[in-house]
């Protein structure tokens, strides 16, 4: 069963195609021949036909012109106003969406090359890295610099914010994988990977799924990345921004032949997809490590691809064309492989694991390899709702699971599971302490517009702000001087009070 096909081929590049990014319906492409283009969706009826033909054109204002050597990277902001491309020429230019006018400029001190660049979350910041082997994280307001983050020793390929926009993510040619915090621009790397790649990474990716973690009064994450590059892989790793800062592989993905060029998770995270060296386009489960199909489309090394918010994939090609793919992501990843694959870890098709039955968890242990415990994990019933609150101690006692590698690996395995996409329970014995973390340490009332601080709190923008305006510089939790006045958002902790509500 065919469930990603090619729809459209769009040409107008005279050179290699570099990068491509979606926002909704629009479609930014960029090109060695030192354009960027934007494409639009216009959906049209077929004739005799009520099935609705899909159709991008490029816009009236396209071509936009402004760089001087080949555009290396495109990235719309999260809200879609505005696009960025960066350049070997050293530049990264902002253009107006709506008519494709320059909005502004920036570039490294050196002006050095511009390979990569990366909204966060809340267009608060931006970050760029290139041949300087330095990324800069800028505030996206006044276009100036927050912090230089300096500890790579080669050409930066990759930066990317995890989905709160609390951590960046940075790569290198040397293959290396850094973590820095966000958040109140500390230069400081919190935790690395030598050698993620040994022939270099060439991009990464944060999945827009993670677990959101309280600790020590204010929200972290456990997030998800992919990386790919030189040596024909695709990783996916686990990234803990807990106290302890670790980023951990979860998974190697074998399937390219060549380079793998670029890598970019769906807009709901249930899908990755990598391009390669090789001509070719693999999609992945990124859950399970099952490659669901592989894609034949371009006759030249493929370098980038984007997801629509839709179902839509576009991939860029040396060979100057964008193809654009329609996916059924329902069939991609409930239907049998066509690719050959090692092994699926168990999960019930659009189902949170709360709602598993006991056969459903008895079919997850299979997946795990740990059928010796399907007898006794059967006979004390344990389904979903049961999984969620097992620990090491129930774990050895009631379900003697005596192995501890067997019990870390289900309980690693459980945490997986607990996303903030997937429905989540809150027990009542946790209601108290849940509730003092979504109220501000100003107003102690439960917030409805919280923002991050400097000093890593949250509070509510209107009390944060009276306090600024009041002539405070000091945080209201410690009471020390607050590097910067800067407030972002913090949508993490507004969906998790909006839940508690419910």
């Amino acid at each position: 069963m065919c469930t990603a096909e090619i729809i459209q081929v769009l040409e107008g590049h005279a050179s290699d195609v570099m990068g491509c990014d979606f926002f909704d319906d629009c479609l930014a492409t960029c090109s060695s021949d030192k354009s960027v283009r934007l494409w639009l969706l216009t959906p049209e009826e077929a004739e005799n036909d009520q099935k609705r033909k899909i159709h991008y054109h490029e816009a009236e204002f396209s071509p936009l012109l402004g760089h001087t050597y080949g555009v290396n990277c495109v990235r719309f902001s999260p809200f879609g106003t505005l696009l960025a491309s960066c350049s070997t020429d050293g530049r990264v230019i902002f253009w107006n969406v709506q008519d494709g006018q320059k909005v502004d400029e920036i570039q490294h001190l050196e002006g050095s090359p511009i390979r990569v660049c990366s909204f966060s979350s809340t267009s608060a910041m931006f970050a760029t890295g290139g041949d300087d082997e330095k990324v800069v994280l800028w505030d996206i307001t006044t276009k100036s610099v927050i912090r230089i983050l300096e500890a790579h020793e080669a050409m930066i390929t990759a930066v990317t914010f995890t989905p709160d926009g609390a951590f960046l993510l940075s790569c290198s040619t040397a293959g290396d994988i850094m973590l820095w915090d966000a958040r109140y621009g500390h230069g400081k790397c919190l935790c690395s990977v030598t050698n993620a790649h040994d022939l270099g990474i060439l991009a990464c990716d944060s999945s827009p799924q993670y677990e959101a973690v309280s600790e020590n009064g204010f929200l972290t994450g456990n997030y998800t990345i992919a990386t790919c590059g030189n040596d024909d892989l695709v990783r996916i790793w686990s990234v803990e921004a807990s106290s302890t800062k670790r980023i951990s592989l979860i998974i190697k993905l074998e399937g390219h032949t060549g380079n793998v060029n670029a890598c970019r998770f769906s807009y709901d995270g249930s899908v990755l997809a990598s391009t390669g060296g090789d001509r070719v386009v693999f999609l992945w489960n990124p859950k399970t490590g099952e490659a669901l199909q592989k894609l034949e489309g371009h006759n030249r090394y493929v370098t980038c691809c984007a997801f629509s918010n839709a179902s839509f994939l576009a991939t860029g090609s040396n060979d100057k064309n964008v193809v654009l793919w329609t996916l059924d992501k329902e069939k991609l990843l409930n239907s049998p492989s066509s690719v050959k694959e090692k092994g699926c870890l168990y999960l019930p098709p659009k189902r949170s694991f709360l709602l598993w039955s006991v056969e459903d968890v008895i079919n997850w242990l299979k997946s795990l390899k740990l059928e010796e415990y399907i007898e006794i994990f059967s006979a004390n019933s344990i389904d979903g709702k049961e999984l969620m609150y097992l620990n090491h101690e129930n774990l050895s006692s009631i379900l003697k699971v005596d192995s501890l590698g067997h019990r870390n690996k289900i309980l690693r395995t459980i945490q997986c599971l607990k996303n903030p996409l997937w429905q989540h329970a809150i027990s009542d014995i946790e209601d108290e302490m849940v509730l003092n973390e979504f109220c501000c340490p100003i107003t102690h009332e439960v917030m409805r517009d919280p923002v991050v601080a400097a000093d890593g709190y949250s509070y509510e923008r209107q009390a944060i702000e009276e306090w600024f305006e009041n002539g405070k510089e000091t945080s209201p939790m410690t009471n020390e001087v607050l590097a910067h006045k800067i407030l972002i958002p913090n949508h993490v902790l507004v969906q998790l009070i909006q839940k508690y509500k419910t």
